[in-house]
């Protein structure tokens, strides 16, 4: 599924700049099929379960390069989504952000790509993402989840509160609490009034789901 959406979003500019068929070209969903491949191979064990490669190199030959003109950066961030969603589905985390890079190689032929991780320490930075699509970074400072316009996370649903939920970064990592809701917060099914997230947890609000990304 991750890899379909990394094809189906780039395919679409390549109809519309190729004027013809690149029968032996390398293609995202190639990129993004290997890359998935290496990280799998690579995964490391801790005491806190599996940890993801999250810094990865990719060689393509000079003619595929010259095919991604325009569009790099497109690539480059969906391939970053790509190893995010990978890891989420599989229950991996990181050790710092997640970080796509693409060299060329002028010995490496049409069609072909050499892909390389590493493990690379740093901060990472909490993020929400929620079930229409919106992506929230977890700074400083608390997120307000409600009703209300002024929150930071405003749903449209009269079963939503004002000032539903917050949801704050901690020592330890990420945290949500209740805010005396009507009808409740829910995490992973339960009512909650405080807990600490992991990335498995499942957060509803009202009929919005919310998860929660490390990296």
């Amino acid at each position: 599924m991750v890899l379909r959406k990394v094809e189906n979003r780039l395919e679409r500019i390549f109809e519309r700049t190729l004027s013809r068929p690149f029968k032996n070209a390398l293609q995202p969903v190639e990129i993004g099929s290997r890359i998935v491949r290496e990280v799998d191979l690579t995964r490391r064990l801790s005491t806190q379960g599996p940890i993801s490669p999250n810094q990865i190199q990719v060689w393509i030959g000079p003619e595929d390069a010259h095919r991604f003109e325009g569009f790099q950066k497109a690539l480059v961030s969906e391939l970053e989504e790509t190893v995010r969603q990978h890891a989420v589905s599989e229950g991996f985390s990181f050790v710092g952000p997640v970080v796509v890079e693409i060299f060329i190689d002028d010995d490496i032929k049409v069609g072909d790509v050499a892909v390389k991780t590493e493990f690379v320490g740093g901060d990472s930075q909490p993020r929400l993402i929620t079930s229409d699509g919106r992506k929230f970074p977890v700074g400083e400072h608390p997120l307000i989840i409600g009703r209300s316009p002024d929150a930071a996370i405003v749903i449209n649903d009269t079963n939503v509160s004002r000032h539903h939920a917050e949801i704050w970064r901690t020592e330890d990592g990420v945290a949500i609490r209740d805010l005396q809701s009507t009808n409740g917060t829910f995490v992973n099914g339960h009512r909650i009034t405080a807990v600490s997230l992991s990335p498995r947890d499942d957060v509803t609000v009202g009929t919005l789901h919310i998860r929660i990304e490390f990296a």
